[in-house]
């Protein structure tokens, strides 16, 4: 009687690699071989075909202003509201939301694509410098709130989980504001879009 294979088998003597390797019919292949490291530009090109909305994660208080453009953003649960956005550890803005406590998540109109370039760090603008553009209120937890953001979260910071070069921040939403019309800003293929 034969030995069960420990790895599966499609086909005729058809291993996984192989199947993977019919598969691709003139695609990029992207995966890693069983002893290899998937190459970081590689994983990069295959993220800039995903669309994300681009969001402002900024924060304010004792420590000062600061802020973010970002897409990995992401709610997490309903009951109680919490949302999650990633940053660079050694960003300045991060030490900043840190010792604050409080972040907003502003999720962009197609207008807002300058004000993304500004807190992406495109134009030189820092901390502070950033919040010159754009029309800034509060809400409950002090966290700046772009006043014409498609939706706006405010959050209180409850956890941070260092993740190699990222930090994940954790938030409990305490107040939301929406309702504005327009098209979202998106970005994918490494330039800006809307939906």
């Amino acid at each position: 009687m034969p030995r069960p294979s420990a790895r599966p088998v499609f086909g005729e003597n058809m291993e996984i690699g192989d199947l993977m390797a019919e598969i691709t019919n003139g695609r990029v292949d992207l995966c890693a071989g069983p002893d290899q490291r998937l190459d970081g530009a590689r994983f990069r090109e295959a993220m800039s075909h995903v669309a994300a909305a681009v969001h402002i994660v900024s924060t304010g208080g004792p420590s000062g202003l600061g802020g973010i453009t970002a897409t990995s953003v992401a709610s997490i649960t309903v009951e109680p509201p919490m949302m999650l956005f990633c940053i660079g550890k050694n960003s300045p803005s991060a030490v900043r939301m840190i010792e604050n406590g409080v972040f907003c998540i502003n999720t962009l109109s197609s207008s807002h694509e300058p004000l993304a370039d500004i807190f992406a760090g495109r134009t030189g603008h820092h901390l502070e410098e950033r919040f010159a553009s754009g029309e800034w209120t509060k809400l409950v937890t002090g966290a700046p709130v772009l006043k014409h953001a498609v939706a706006a979260f405010d959050c209180r910071l409850v956890e941070v989980k260092e993740v190699m070069t990222h930090l994940i921040m954790i938030g409990a939403v305490e107040a939301v504001d929406y309702g504005r019309q327009g098209s979202g800003l998106t970005y994918a293929h490494r330039a800006y879009g809307n939906i």
